[in-house]
């Protein structure tokens, strides 16, 4: 008797845009022991800062998603 599992599953994808730009030295050290301390991929630690910051500036991730609305011609 053979048993087939199938099991489905639902991703959440977000858009993302690259960035280039530069760093101090003492900031990708500091990066880098976060990563091997806690686990955490560099590039998600700046995303997560980078939240933090406009949080701390009044912009909400929820305003930021919103779609733009179309002008009507």
């Amino acid at each position: 008797m053979t048993l087939c599992v199938y099991v489905c599953m639902l991703m959440y994808v977000t858009l993302r845009t690259r960035y280039n730009f530069f760093i101090e030295d003492a900031q990708r050290e500091g990066l880098r022991q976060v990563k091997e301390r806690d686990g955490i991929p560099e590039a998600e630690q700046i995303r997560r800062a980078i939240d933090a910051w406009l949080e701390q500036k009044g912009v909400s991730k929820a305003a930021l998603r919103r779609a733009p609305t179309r002008r009507k011609a």
